[in-house]
């Protein structure tokens, strides 16, 4: 997963209960969002995303901040591709992380090819680390950017719509654990996600917000490895649906698989 690479350049913390959603009432003839959202799934068309992740740490002071934008591109089998670029303002009372600049990802089918993140000496030509084939944890299991909840998936869009303790029109609020959301690739570091979910009138996602603990090991300051709690708020908002996409995976001889590389934290 990204966020096991990433654990040092952790994103963002709120209170999931304030910022209010903008999205239209939904009227009642209106369908429900797992069937406005099946709809949506034609070739060549997709969604604007931008999104916004903060997080604080137990015991330090500060905050992280990650912020995302890309396109979502839908595909006949019912799934999607994306696009999306994170940009990265470290914790201040964390060391300083691997991959501070711009981050790339880019999946078409069951291939993630990732840019812009340090994984010591890449082969002559190569500008893409390509996730897929023998290894998956770059977005195994849906996870875009920061958000742990895949709202393009009707399967998790429809537990997250059983879940919510508060539906009315527009906005669905409630809590999911990590199980719900992938079975048995469920984050052992992560217990519960809450979320607010708002849709238009056509019923699909315009905002999603999440929030959630986990524990983690991180370097400090002075690059001690220390168990700190992570408290993440992601804000993830949907825009321009129908909106033209053409996601196509970079050249075959500028990636060169993960397995291949040394890591980033390997000695």
């Amino acid at each position: 997963m990204k966020r096991l690479a990433v654990a040092a350049a952790l994103a963002a913390a709120a209170v999931l209960s304030t910022g209010g959603g903008h999205a239209q009432a939904a009227s009642a003839t209106a369908t429900d969002p797992v069937k406005s959202m099946k709809k949506q799934f034609v070739v060549g068309r997709g969604v604007l995303v931008s999104e916004t992740a903060r997080s604080t740490v137990s015991g330090a002071k500060g905050v992280a901040v990650a912020r995302t934008t890309g396109t979502i591109g839908f595909v006949k089998s019912g799934t999607a591709n994306h696009d999306l670029t994170t940009r990265w303002k470290p914790h201040p009372g964390m060391a300083q992380p691997v991959g501070t600049a711009p981050t790339r990802a880019i999946k078409v089918g069951r291939f993630t090819y990732v840019s812009g993140f340090e994984w010591k000496e890449m082969p002559a030509g190569a500008k893409w680390v390509r996730f897929g084939k023998d290894n998956s944890w770059w977005g195994n299991v849906g996870e875009r950017g920061d958000q742990l909840v895949d709202v393009f998936n009707p399967a998790i869009l429809k537990k997250l719509l059983a879940k919510a303790t508060i539906a009315r029109p527009g906005e669905y609020r409630g809590i999911l654990t990590a199980r719900d959301l992938y079975g048995e690739y469920s984050f052992a570091d992560v217990d519960k996600v809450s979320f607010r979910l708002f849709v238009n009138r056509d019923q699909l996602p315009v905002r999603l917000i999440t929030e959630h603990r986990e524990k983690d090991t991180i370097p400090d300051k002075d690059h001690k490895l220390v168990k700190r709690t992570v408290h993440t708020i992601v804000d993830t908002r949907y825009t321009g649906w129908g909106t033209k996409v053409k996601i196509v995976a970079p050249p075959a001889d500028e990636a060169v698989d993960y397995a291949d590389l040394p890591g980033p934290f390997d000695q």
